[in-house]
């Protein structure tokens, strides 16, 4: 959902000029009422097919779900936020022609949230309320509906459906923890996704602590790796002084992973593993750090990570919901895995297999009883585990995180992920083998999030064998302070002992900075497109904490320039420029190679766009910077391929024209303090770097002067950039 979420937002933005608010039922005549499609889907207001019932209206909404995406559907912006005034959902008349077809609603905004209902009554018209207490105090500009989430439609009547009169009211009482699925009163309504499918049934097995006649049941089935199904509450959970929420449940196997998340405007989740098998269990979640948020809803995933298959294997049952204390001791870094008191409950999925065992070579920097042990298993290329923490990280002023890693081999990679709201991960090559080492794991500029668990991933990208190849061990997770090293900026040349080059990989690529295989006394980036690799296997230019200052892009000046020495010529290479704080903000473009096996330097503008993808907005931040080899193609197609690449220069400072000749004015030259502009005309942009290409000014006047502080540079020589219209021009200035 994450992409039709970014476009979405987009879109809203688009759009905000319409003046649709709640109530809406489609009757103006001076209200445009804007759809913005995604994905397949297609919404438009048209007469009423059926006046009958509780709808006799004559204009209503119709949504077609076509081929396309599984999230197809539409965006209908509103002219302002949502004004609740003590309401807490929303109602909307449907007619399908199907019962049970899912109905998503969506509101968009900050912090969007969804609900979704299935239809209980077949070509006819009725009512659906969508609960939205607890997230009332965010804003929603807009409204997304999608029919049918996690199927392709194929725009025929199974795939169309009408809605109208869209209005806010009040749900009192609902779903409340305690829940033992017994009321005969209370409506039990599970809101599925991915291939998740949650339902209420008689107690299949009637033994142990669970005799009741009622347990929910969750399957899933074909779909998403993360399916899995949501219960709406009717109001907040109230804790009292409960930190924990307990859960019976029955599973055909032991090991397996059950996802407990908490809904609402911060969520959480914690993940727990069954430890029996065929008969009822009870689990603990352990809340404590995290009960003072509002939380109005439950989600439930089982093997999250594993695409279900509908089997017993992937079905298990629940019940009894409720809270508790848990007075335990936790899981929190550091972990060292002494602890006998302690429970290490590592969540596996998709091959991964976490356990802690003897520590089987007490040397070097690691004499410790205890370690822990991961094998990567046949299954998927991400298999890992996930260490659930009983409280937050609390950083203290630190930023990075250190574990002690043994591994067989050198160059295998190690991704260490904090879970969270929103989760972070960093990768980091092992440097020795068969013996301790200290990886670090470089976290700066994320650590105001909230973490909660600990995931660890060996050789993303590859399937494991459940070999010593796919085996490492590791230990003493615990914070430390950054690296000391400057964070990366502009031009990257790899030379600089001073600065962080670390290189974050994802979707199968696998990179280092070494010796230029073509010059030894040249540092350059080496990255590898494993074979194992997506098409849209990719590297950034750093930490996701990306450059130190933003790159200077203007009107006229979005090219950048990268040196590449490729395998193979003709295939394109993408840089993608983003703001590291907000996704939804970036712009990539893309240049091809025109030799093999040699160093050329390609050329990126990134006012020429690749297509399908957002133009570039002045207005926006772009402070970090990604690099894809062969984009577009798969590392089973292609095979394994190595590039190196260097040089990665803003290449704004060409001068088109002499600065005199636009009639500027600069003075005094030599400089002491302050550096003075005037010109005839409007002066754009005034841009002034140092002798290494880096933007040391970046001022953007919109008049006639200017003026620059230069007090704090140290002497010397530089390059000053000035741009009046369409035209730039360039002089020395010496700094004394």
């Amino acid at each position: 959902m994450r992409y039709f979420t970014l476009l979405a937002t987009m879109l809203i933005a688009s759009f905000s000029f319409s003046q649709v608010n709640l109530p809406i039922d489609f009757e103006s005549t001076t209200v445009t009422y804007t759809f913005s499609d995604f994905g397949g889907g297609a919404g438009s207001v048209i007469d009423n097919p059926d006046m009958s019932g509780i709808n006799t209206s004559a204009k209503v909404g119709k949504m077609i779900k076509f081929a396309g995406e599984v999230y197809g559907g539409s965006t209908l912006a509103l002219g302002g936020p949502i004004v609740w005034d003590g309401n807490n959902a929303v109602k909307m008349k449907v007619w399908a022609n199907r019962v049970g077809g899912s109905v998503l609603f969506k509101l968009e905004g900050s912090v969007p949230h969804e609900v979704a209902m299935p239809t209980t009554v077949a070509n006819q018209w009725e009512e659906l309320t969508f609960n939205f207490a607890g997230f009332t105090a965010a804003d929603y500009t807009g409204i997304t509906l999608i029919y049918d989430l996690g199927t392709v439609g194929d725009g025929s009547d199974n795939f169309t459906f009408y809605f109208d009169d869209i209005e806010l009211t009040t749900i009192t009482g609902g779903i409340q923890l305690p829940i033992d699925f017994e009321s005969t009163t209370v409506m039990y309504t599970f809101s599925d996704f991915a291939g998740g499918a949650g339902s209420v049934i008689d107690n299949p097995d009637m033994s142990g602590i669970n005799t009741s006649a009622k347990v929910g049941k969750m399957v899933k089935s074909a779909g998403e790796v993360y399916g899995g199904t949501t219960l709406p509450l009717g109001a907040p959970i109230v804790w009292g002084d409960n930190n924990a929420i307990k859960m019976k449940i029955w599973a055909y196997r032991a090991g397996a992973p059950v996802l407990f998340k908490l809904e609402g405007p911060a969520t959480t989740e914690i993940s727990v593993s069954t430890t029996v098998a065929n008969q009822w269990e009870e689990l603990t979640f352990n809340f404590s750090a995290f009960t003072a948020n509002t939380y109005t809803g439950i989600t439930l995933i089982y093997d999250l990570g594993v695409a279900g298959d509908g089997s017993d294997n992937f079905t298990f049952y629940f019940d009894d919901i409720e809270l508790t204390n848990s007075g335990a001791e936790v899981v929190k870094i550091p972990v060292d895995f002494e602890s006998e008191t302690l429970t290490y409950s590592f969540s596996d999925f998709a091959g991964g297999a976490a356990t802690v065992i003897d520590n089987p070579d007490m040397s070097g920097i690691n004499t410790s009883a205890k370690v822990g042990k991961m094998v990567k298993n046949a299954g998927e290329v991400y298999g890992g585990s996930t260490l659930a923490l009983g409280a937050p990280v609390i950083w203290d002023g630190k930023s990075s995180v250190k574990m002690k890693v043994w591994a067989n081999r050198v160059g295998a990679s190690v991704l260490f992920k904090l879970e969270g709201p929103a989760p972070h991960e960093v990768a980091v090559p092992t440097t020795v083998a068969n013996q301790w080492e200290d990886l670090a794991f470089d976290f700066t500029g994320f650590t105001p999030d909230n973490y909660t668990g600990i995931t660890v991933i060996y050789e993303l990208g590859t399937v494991g064998d459940g070999s010593d190849n796919f085996t490492f061990y590791f230990d003493d997770i615990r914070l430390a302070d950054a690296s000391g090293l400057a964070q990366i900026n502009l031009p990257v040349t790899f030379e600089d002992a001073g600065v962080n080059y670390t290189l974050t990989d994802f979707g199968g690529n696998a990179s280092t900075v070494e010796a230029d295989p073509t010059n030894a006394a040249n540092t350059v980036a080496k990255t590898i497109k494993t074979a194992a690799a997506e098409l849209w296997a990719g590297t950034t230019i750093g930490t996701a904490a990306g450059f130190a200052t933003a790159i200077p892009f203007a009107e006229s000046d979005t090219k950048m320039t990268v040196r590449v020495w490729s395998p193979d010529a003709g295939i394109p290479i993408r840089l993608k420029a983003e703001d590291r704080n907000d996704a939804a903000h970036s712009v990539e473009t893309e240049a091809m190679t025109t030799v093999a096996g040699d160093w050329e330097t390609l050329e990126f503008d990134f006012s020429m766009e690749a297509s399908g993808t957002a133009a570039i907005n002045f207005s926006y931040t772009y402070d970090k910077l990604s690099i894809f080899f062969n984009f577009g193609t798969t590392g089973a197609m292609a095979g394994e391929k190595t590039y190196y690449w260097d040089d990665v220069k803003f290449g704004g400072i060409t001068s088109v024209r002499e600065l005199r000749s636009l009639n500027v004015e600069v003075y005094p030259n030599p400089v002491t303090d302050r550096l003075r502009l005037s010109a005839d005309e409007e002066i754009r942009q005034v841009i002034l770097y140092n002798l290494a290409g880096q933007p040391v000014r970046n001022l953007q006047p919109n008049a006639q002067t200017a003026e620059l502080d230069l007090s704090d540079l140290i002497p010397g020589v530089f390059v000053l950039s000035v741009r009046i219209n369409d035209q730039v021009g360039t002089m020395r200035v010496v700094k004394h």
